[in-house]
């Protein structure tokens, strides 16, 4: 639901997340937004479960961002078309790492189960910046319009936004694995606070 506020925004609860199976078959996904076009994925975001050592699904063309949400961390081992291979050691909430999409990745978990957030974009024409966020924190939007802006909350949070022109901050509680999408490609505001809580802040925007 969009709500009209100062700023629109539409905020998504864990239930209401769409739940599809990996590509791979070995699990499934929780998607969070998509977008497509006529040349197919320009971007994705998801949550997942992972409870067993294995190899991730091709998803060649596109950019991968693998945030840690919960668990006791992974190893991932990636290995490009060059045979250069690359370790990535995800130990603590929010750690993250980046690579292609079509590298043969394979991730070892440390001792259990984890929860991850995916963001993967189109690596010919899209970029995802994204950040981790602990209270209390003041993180800078972007200086530019943005094919998508949003935050993902991984506990139970409060953000506050300056909005242009008044002199009030408007905060929101958002409960935890829940994702605010700001729907203007520029919000009105120039940086986000996490007051309490803990998340991930996403920029998508034009390579």
């Amino acid at each position: 639901m969009t709500l009209n506020t100062p700023f629109h925004y539409q905020l998504i609860e864990q239930k209401n997340y769409l739940r599809m199976p990996w590509k791979n078959g070995l699990g499934e996904t929780l998607e969070i937004q998509r977008d497509e076009d006529e040349q197919g994925l320009r971007f994705r975001i998801s949550q997942a479960s992972v409870q067993d050592d294995g190899v991730f699904s091709d998803f060649s063309g596109l950019n991968r961002t693998l945030v840690l949400l919960t668990g006791n961390g992974m190893q991932l081992s990636c290995l490009n078309a060059s045979q250069e291979s690359q370790q990535h050691s995800l130990t603590e909430p929010l750690d993250m790492a980046r690579f292609a999409g079509g590298d043969h990745t394979y991730a070892s978990l440390t001792q259990g189960t984890i929860e991850d957030l995916n963001i993967m974009v189109r690596d010919r024409d899209s970029v995802a910046e994204v950040q981790a966020c602990f209270s209390p924190a003041a993180i800078k939007l972007l200086d530019e319009k943005t094919l998508l802006t949003g935050f993902y909350a991984n506990a139970d949070s409060i953000i506050g936004m300056q909005i242009e022109g008044n002199s009030d901050t408007e905060t929101l509680s958002l409960p935890a694995q829940s994702f605010i999408h700001f729907c203007d490609d520029k919000p009105p505001f120039d940086a986000i606070q996490v007051i309490s809580g803990s998340g991930v802040l996403i920029e998508i925007t034009n390579r």
